[in-house]
């Protein structure tokens, strides 16, 4: 059986020195004539790197060279994996790899390129579309590369596998990219194009988002970082807010629950942006989960679901973040994820929000799950946390230091551990909170949000002060200012004066 061909192409100065092809194998380079790939050019050491080439991907690794081996002009210090079209610089070479077409017989095809072509149908290939830069981010089983799509010019966050893994993985992977791209709106993160790159491994590109994450910019006002506390007041928190709540409200009337809400997956842009990020948990339930939406709103679709293939997540099966995630969530009972599942993740983010720190933190993952899954954050959130903030940890970003009784109750209710306690909707949720929005409580919260509040009537009696007070003020004005003119007068006729 044939094996598929890289092809190495190395210029020096945009001069090409050497063009060969190599079939997977692990191949040393430097300037010696035993290397299996010769680069007799300065600032290249004897053996300078290791080339590993395998059938879907390839590695370059540094083994003890004078200057160093960069990609994408980031100088490497361990086995580094190569994507398409990256620039490889030694010494004063530069050097590329191409993957030449490939197909393999008709009896020999791997599970993977089977589910790819099931996915992502060859037709999808675009073969040398993107110029590839650095690794952005990087997980288990995917990393985020900036990239530039050559034709448009435009700079594009690229989401890509890390290796073949699982068909199920790769199902996954592919059902992100759907879901995401089907759901537009302008505070969700807009996804560009999915396809597979020249070494069938699926890729999406989406919007490159330049600025913070909501969890750096909740760090930075709790270590008292002058600029980003002057940038975030609670004002301006609570409108971020509120479009992390428009993106979530418009994925539920598109049947979609995201279950993986945290200020981490929130990207604050340099202009105002507010986008929601990493949609890999998201669930399609097939149903719209938002209550008086439009009956007739297009429910989003994915390759999964036409295939009539099991929901991403089982019963038993826990994903997501324990600090943020329902007790639901944490219990694995996914036969119970619904849109009050996104509205509890909602309240913790609005808790991080006041308090500056998560509803629950903890070095073991397991302890903190299991005190999620029995509601044991419930309890911290009604009589601890909201209530009596230690003065040691000072809320810099709230007037007067102390959160708002009615905020507190606002995010009791969304973190209720029993889903109907919880608010219904996110719209309800929205609500609530918008009776402090801008700038402090201008109205009152809706009683069937915020229940057994006193504080709507303590607010209209202290209105109804304020009007009597400001009316007697002005009388007392008014009456000095008559005296002030009477005297006047009676001075001026005791002096003869007309």
């Amino acid at each position: 059986m044939e094996a598929p061909e890289t092809e190495i192409i190395v210029t020096k100065d945009g001069k090409e020195l050497l063009r060969t092809k190599v079939t997977p194998g692990d191949y040393v380079i430097g300037r010696e004539a035993d290397c299996s790939i010769v680069v007799a050019v300065d600032g290249v050491s004897r053996k300078h790197a290791k080339l590993t080439i395998n059938f879907d991907h390839a590695l370059i690794e540094d083994i003890g060279s004078s200057n160093g081996t960069y990609v994408a002009d980031r100088k490497i210090v361990e086995n580094t994996r190569l994507f398409p079209s990256q620039t490889i610089r030694l010494g004063a070479a530069t050097m590329k790899l191409k993957r030449l077409k490939y197909e393999a017989p008709p009896d020999f095809i791997s599970p993977h390129s089977a589910a790819v072509q099931r996915y992502l149908p060859p037709d999808s290939l675009h073969d040398r579309k993107y110029e590839i830069g650095g690794i952005i981010a990087q997980g288990g089983m995917g990393a985020i590369v900036d990239a530039e799509e050559k034709l448009l010019r435009r700079k594009v966050a690229m989401k890509v596998m890390l290796n073949s893994g699982s068909q199920e993985a790769l199902a996954r992977f592919v059902e992100e990219a759907q879901i995401t791209g089907q759901l537009e709106h302008p505070n969700i993160v807009p996804v560009y194009e999915l396809s597979v790159d020249e070494q069938e491994q699926a890729f999406y590109t989406m919007k490159l988002v330049r600025g913070v994450t909501l969890e750096e910019v909740l760090k930075n006002i709790r270590k008292g970082v002058p600029e980003t506390m002057a940038a975030y007041p609670l004002t301006a928190l609570l409108t971020i807010f509120q479009k992390v709540c428009d993106a979530i409200a418009f994925a539920h009337s598109k049947g979609v629950i995201h279950r993986d809400l945290k200020p981490a997956n929130v990207m604050l842009g340099e202009y105002g942006e507010v986008l929601v990020m990493d949609w890999g948990l998201a669930r399609v339930s097939g149903r719209n989960e938002a209550v008086g939406s439009e009956p007739e709103r297009t429910l989003v679709r994915s390759a999964r679901r036409d295939e009539g293939a099991a929901m991403m997540t089982v019963v038993g099966m826990i994903l997501g973040t324990p600090q943020y995630m329902p007790p639901e969530q944490a219990r694995g009972e996914g036969d119970k994820f619904d849109a009050r599942t996104d509205i509890y993740s909602l309240g913790a983010i609005l808790y991080h929000m006041l308090s500056l720190e998560p509803p629950i933190s903890g070095d073991d993952m397991g302890q903190v799950l299991q005190s999620v899954a029995d509601g044991k954050v419930a309890p911290q959130v009604a009589s601890q946390k909201l209530k009596r903030v230690p003065s040691s940890r000072p809320l810099p970003h709230i007037p007067g230091g102390k959160i708002p009784e009615i905020l507190a109750k606002v995010t009791r209710r969304a973190m209720a551990m029993r889903q109907e306690d919880r608010y219904q909707t996110v719209k309800e949720l929205q609500a609530a909170v918008q009776a402090f929005q801008p700038g402090g409580l201008i109205s009152p919260a809706p009683a069937a949000q915020v229940p057994n509040e006193s504080q709507p009537a303590r607010r209209g009696k202290t209105t109804a002060l304020l009007i009597a007070l400001t009316t007697i003020i002005a009388l007392l004005i008014g009456l000095c200012g008559k005296l002030y003119v009477d005297r006047g007068r009676a001075e001026a006729a005791l002096h003869g004066k007309p």
